[in-house]
């Protein structure tokens, strides 16, 4: 008896010790809610608790999978564990421990990141990691912003309303000034906020063609960055300008069965360097036109005959001179592609270079491919943070080296040179990004399509600023298909002014001018003459 009663404390003891070295978790925690709307919003309704977070960070859900997380720490979170969330670009992971301990703070070891507060007996943590040394900087301003946004109490917000909200609304409307409108009337509450409201703002100005709000956010997001004067002075000695542009690029497209040429989503012109490059990069050989803005299925419905772009294309087709490089593509009869990963549990840049592949070499090896992506995707070099890219995944893992042209690396230089392009090879700087592609290219094209049509003269008689969008006759099928395509042709209209409209002499065009409220106001079926 006494031997069983010993076995029976020292169990006991065994189990209290165990308990005491076990992970924590909150008994909340199963009551945590991650609403993903542009950053991720986490919320406790029982706890009365929220915060939000970027939008690239996985959550842990399951409490299994927390306690084996937690249980192969090195270091030992001392309270309850209410979240937990890991990033891998760059790459960190931070908790977040709720405790009713009036002494609270508990010392952790100094590589982590530790905030806390108080809030009504509870005190919250919370604790980052960084997963390499590069990151710790982006943990400690991603954190720092995570806590700021903290609520918790009879104020914390249920409901989520965000700029993103507004954007979804829209996705599917060529109403882009009532957008607009609204995304500037929008209230935001911190900094992040406020840079993803700018960002939409700049998009949607963007998608109005020439107009005064384009110009005062692209001069404020320009403002940001500071001119280097050696890479001013390299750009005024080796850039290669005006007609060679485009012959340097078809020069070095011959050699290559591949080109990625990226552009930057807030600078429409982007899309007029391809629309001028289409005719002969078909004239040598190239027959794939990759985009990554386009939707699932969208590709193969852009294949079927006498197809043209629709609003539900892609989002940033949705802007007049990426619709046009689309309808001339198609009139040239390249095969569209889209590529864009969709699945989630695999790398973005891994999921597009498999898409791509599978699409274009592997049905035809001897394809010839010209790509339009955003920004980095085109890199042929890991960045500084060990990030591979499209590109760099094509080239190592296909065996097949892209022609790699950057629109956007030089952005803000732009003016310095008197052209409306120019091109410069990167081995003229020794920079890594920069020369993490083949050329570099300075686009100062006008953003301006009058000149292919002829001219018909349009005056605001309404009492506001209108939106006026001009339609193809052959795209328009019923009296209010309008609605869901996309104007070949799209700008703001101050009350009383007059401005020259690019119409097609050939083809019937259907006018529409907007207020603000989205309502529409005229409605002219232009058909110009025949002079002869």
């Amino acid at each position: 008896m006494i031997f069983d009663k010993r076995k029976a404390i020292l169990l006991i003891l065994f189990l209290i010790l165990l308990s005491a070295c076990s992970p924590k978790i909150s008994e909340n925690f199963e009551q945590n809610r991650y609403v993903r709307n542009y950053s991720i919003h986490v919320i406790n309704d029982s706890l009365r608790l929220y915060f939000k977070t970027p939008a690239d960070i996985n959550y842990a859900t399951d409490k299994k999978r927390l306690k084996d997380i937690l249980e192969a720490k090195e270091f030992k979170i001392k309270e309850k564990v209410l979240v937990y969330g890991r990033t891998e670009d760059p790459p960190y992971e931070y908790f977040v421990t709720i405790s009713k301990d009036k002494d609270r703070i508990k010392p952790y070891p100094d590589q982590l990141i530790v905030l806390d507060t108080t809030v009504s007996g509870n005190t919250i943590q919370f604790i980052g990691n960084a997963l390499s040394t590069q990151s710790k900087l982006n943990l400690e301003n991603d954190l720092t912003t995570i806590f700021k946004s903290f609520e918790m109490g009879t104020g914390y917000r249920k409901d989520i309303s965000t700029v993103m909200d507004i954007v979804y609304d829209y996705e599917n409307s060529n109403k882009f000034l009532v957008a607009l409108r609204e995304l500037q009337e929008f209230p935001t509450y911190d900094q992040q906020e406020e840079w993803a409201k700018f960002q939409m703002e700049l998009t949607y100005s963007s998608f109005l063609g020439n107009n005064k709000y384009y110009d005062d956010y692209i001069t404020k997001l320009e403002s940001r960055y500071r001119q280097n004067d050696s890479i001013i002075d390299i750009l005024k000695k080796h850039s290669k300008t005006e007609a060679e542009v485009l012959n340097t690029i078809i020069k070095e497209a011959r050699e290559h069965k591949l080109v990625m040429i990226n552009e930057d989503h807030f600078y429409p012109h982007h899309r007029l360097l391809v629309t001028a490059l289409l005719n002969q990069f078909k004239g040598i050989g190239y027959n794939y036109l990759a985009l990554e803005t386009l939707g699932a299925q969208q590709d193969s419905l852009l294949n079927l005959e006498n197809a043209y772009p629709t609003l539900k294309t892609g989002f940033y087709s949705n802007e007049q001179n990426f619709s046009n490089l689309i309808r001339k593509a198609k009139e040239l009869g390249y095969n569209f592609v889209g590529y864009e990963n969709t699945d989630r549990d695999l790398d973005r840049e891994l999921g597009q270079a498999q898409n791509l592949y599978n699409k274009t070499f592997k049905l035809n090896p001897d394809a010839k491919v010209l790509v339009i992506a955003g920004l980095d995707h085109i890199l042929e070099k890991p960045t500084s943070r060990g990030k591979e890219r499209l590109a760099y995944i094509f080239k190592n893992k296909y065996d097949i080296d892209p022609l790699t042209i950057s629109q956007s690396h030089l952005n803000i230089y732009r003016h310095k040179l008197d052209s409306e392009y120019g091109i410069i090879s990167s081995e003229y700087f020794n920079n890594h990004r920069l020369n993490s592609v083949d050329y570099l290219v300075l686009n100062n094209m006008k953003n301006d399509i009058s000149n292919r049509f002829s001219s018909y003269s349009y005056q605001n008689q309404a009492d506001q600023e209108v939106q006026i969008s001009l339609f193809f006759g052959n795209e328009i099928e019923n009296k209010y298909d309008y609605v869901k395509k996309v104007p070949y042709f799209t700008t703001i209209i101050e009350p009383g002014n007059t401005i020259e409209l690019p119409v097609n002499p050939d083809i019937k065009t259907y006018l529409y001018t907007f207020d603000n409220h989205g309502n529409r106001l005229d409605k002219i079926i232009i058909e110009i003459p025949d002079k002869s």
